[in-house]
């Protein structure tokens, strides 16, 4: 209820931060290899709006999907070519519309949508709507691929953010993210990041809105544990897998008793 009642006066703040926030260039670069090697490398494939683009950082080698590069052939070995596809600014439907559809073949998809969806009051359903066909149209192009969805971050906690704002856009992410985690529910393969309660003041750009390379490298790590598993949760899975087979077993033979 109070979120309605301070939406005037955060629209008001949002016209007035988008005339008197910086705007970071975005740097030099789409792509990129990590490793060598005779062996073909592992495609990797960063989908969506300005985290993608590389807004924040100075180089596009200290992105996002070129730190997780980094990350992902020092845990494998294996070459890694990285490329990212974004757009600044872009909602879901955006993403969907335009950038989805340059997307090439991959063996992960990181994707990075939902913040420019609060931003722009897109409703909870079309986000939700988007999303699911944001992933669907991935897993067409790539049916085996992991995708990882980057999430969404505390915006209350953005230093480029004033009250009521923060408050009116914390209350919008928390519904997204909500809707997010339904929908990934639904999808095979698909990670969801979840990002902490509070992000620290030095995690941010000039700007006070995008991650710079520091956070970069903590959100990276952040996707490495959620893709690929280690040699333990490789194990931990394999564990799993035995004990479900074992108490079907012990149904069934329950169930032939009983006859």
């Amino acid at each position: 209820m109070y979120q309605r009642l301070l939406l005037p006066i955060a629209i008001m703040q949002g016209l007035w931060l988008l005339r008197r926030a910086p705007t970071l260039p975005a740097p030099v670069g789409d792509s990129g290899r990590v490793g060598s090697g005779f062996v073909p490398a592992l495609k990797l494939a960063g989908v969506g709006d300005s985290i993608m683009v590389g807004t924040g950082v100075r180089e596009q080698c200290h992105s996002l999907t070129a730190t997780y590069a980094r990350l992902l052939h020092a845990r494998l070995g294996c070459a890694v070519d990285w490329r990212v596809h974004g757009r600044n600014g872009a909602t879901s439907g955006q993403v969907l519309r335009e950038v989805v559809p340059t997307v090439q073949r991959a063996h992960v998809y990181i994707l990075s949508c939902g913040v420019n969806d609060a931003t722009h009051q897109v409703s909870v359903d079309e986000f939700a709507q988007n999303l699911a066909a944001i992933l669907a149209e991935l897993r067409a192009k790539s049916p085996r691929a992991a995708i990882l969805y980057g999430g969404l971050p505390p915006l209350e906690t953005f230093p480029a953010l004033r009250w009521p704002l923060k408050a009116v856009l914390a209350g919008r992410v928390r519904e997204l993210r909500a809707a997010a985690t339904e929908v990934i529910d639904q999808h095979r393969r698909v990670f969801h990041f979840q990002f902490p309660p509070a992000m620290s003041p030095d995690h941010f750009a000039s700007d006070g809105f995008h991650p710079h390379e520091h956070a970069c490298e903590c959100w990276a790590a952040g996707l490495m544990d959620l893709w690929p598993p280690t040699l333990a949760g490789k194990r931990r899975i394999r564990r799993d897998a035995e004990a479900r087979e074992t108490e079907r077993v012990a149904q069934d033979d329950a169930a032939s008793c009983s006859l």
